[in-house]
């Protein structure tokens, strides 16, 4: 069995499937060698039939799988892991790093490259592309670049050396603003006397998600926004974060955008659970206190003295004992208060967070509203944290995209 196909150009291409197991179909091993005649035995006809039942029936045929036509490229769709290497170099006043990213997603550029065409010392022609962005961003001067292709490299120079993590944080930072995961294809490290060179395999594929980004950038201001988002996420995250905060944060936003590509109960979910560790991790800090710390206390002291069945009081005292923990909730609400954010935002949160995780479905309009209103939340818990300041699109609100632009 197989699959006939004919390209544009009238071209057949065919498809054959042998058994998983034992001997290999006939057609497969010939019997003479080179130069020889074939028997009759080693010809086959190629039969099919299509959608609406017609037959089409190919003239016999002699199938030699050793005279394939050789592909002109390849690509890698697996992983091979990472290519690298690196060398000694003329000694450098300047650390350089370099990020190339395939299929690159839109970042708004606000800076003009002018392209000049010149004979005999003469201008004759020239012109114009808003294809880049610089910014600093702590003591490295930075230029995102649009390529060719839907390639963007990312440049940054300084006095010192770059770190090693420095290329994945900014990574991460492009990733939290476009709401995109970034892979880069190739990063170069340029410090001291040696150069590092690594080159990362794909695929480099971008699947449809719903996940929004945290700015919907339009014109100057809004691009100065975008940036100065990356900016600050960059050197939150690389600066005031340990290590394992770094992963936690950093994993759990990834989690949630792989969430996003998914069912949209899928993504409910992802949100709901990744909103909440992340509201931990982050908010840790906020002081709050349960409001009914003194009624449990006096629960459990009444408890203590009950003399029913051992089982019973052991269950009572841990569920109990429960409510006086905080929750992430408790910080959520306390956060908003003291910010000046919504509550409603915490509260589209916990209608999202417990039919899902207690495996419920949401329904698909009343949850649309919900989504949104907890991605909003998400991107405000991590402004604050990153003290960011500027606009965040209000996704809670309906009709939020409709004057946004792709």
């Amino acid at each position: 069995m197989g699959v006939i196909r004919s390209n544009d150009l009238g071209r057949l291409y065919f498809r054959m499937i042998s058994p998983p197991s034992g001997h290999r179909h006939p057609s497969l091993v010939l019997s003479k060698l080179a130069g020889e005649n074939p028997d009759p035995t080693d010809y086959v006809m190629l039969r099919a039939i299509d959608e609406v039942g017609r037959e089409w029936r190919s003239n016999w045929l002699i199938i030699n799988i050793g005279n394939q036509i050789p592909l002109p490229n390849y690509s890698v769709s697996h992983s091979i892991g990472t290519i690298s290497h690196s060398h000694e170099r003329k000694a450098l006043e300047h650390s350089k790093v370099r990020i190339v990213v395939p299929n690159a997603p839109t970042v708004p550029f606000d800076a003009i490259t002018k392209t000049s065409k010149s004979t005999a010392e003469r201008e004759i022609g020239w012109s114009s592309t808003v294809d880049h962005h610089v910014h600093r961003v702590g003591e490295s001067e930075v230029t995102f670049r649009g390529e060719d292709g839907g390639f963007l490299s990312i440049e940054a120079n300084m006095k010192g050396a770059f770190g090693p993590t420095w290329a994945g944080f900014m990574c991460h930072s492009l990733g939290f603003a476009a709401a995109e995961t970034i892979r880069p294809a190739v990063v170069v490290r340029e410090f001291s006397d040696r150069e590092d060179f690594e080159l990362r395999s794909g695929p480099f594929l971008r699947y449809a998600s719903r996940m929004p980004r945290p700015i919907h950038f339009r014109g100057l201001e809004g691009a100065r926004d975008f940036w100065r988002l990356v900016e600050h996420f960059l050197k939150y995250v690389s600066e005031e974060l340990s290590g394992s905060k770094q992963d936690q944060l950093l994993e759990e936003l990834e989690g949630i955008r792989r969430g996003s590509q998914g069912s949209f109960q899928t993504a409910c979910l992802t949100l709901a659970v990744g909103v909440e560790s992340i509201c931990k991790l982050l908010l840790g800090g906020q002081t709050t206190e349960s409001a009914c710390t003194n009624i449990v206390t006096e629960l459990l002291k009444y408890l203590d003295k009950w003399p029913g069945d051992s089982g019973v009081k052991n269950r009572a005292q841990g569920m109990l004992s429960g409510l006086t923990a905080v929750r992430a909730s408790d910080l959520m609400y306390a956060w908003a208060r003291e910010t000046g954010n919504a509550t409603t935002l915490v509260d589209s949160w916990k209608k999202l967070r417990n039919p899902k995780a207690h495996g419920a479905t949401v329904d698909e309009d009343e949850g649309q509203v919900f989504y949104y209103s907890v991605v909003e939340l998400l991107h405000r818990v991590i402004a604050t944290a990153i003290r960011y300041e500027g606009p965040i699109t209000r996704t809670s609100q309906r009709g939020w995209g409709l004057d946004s632009p792709s």
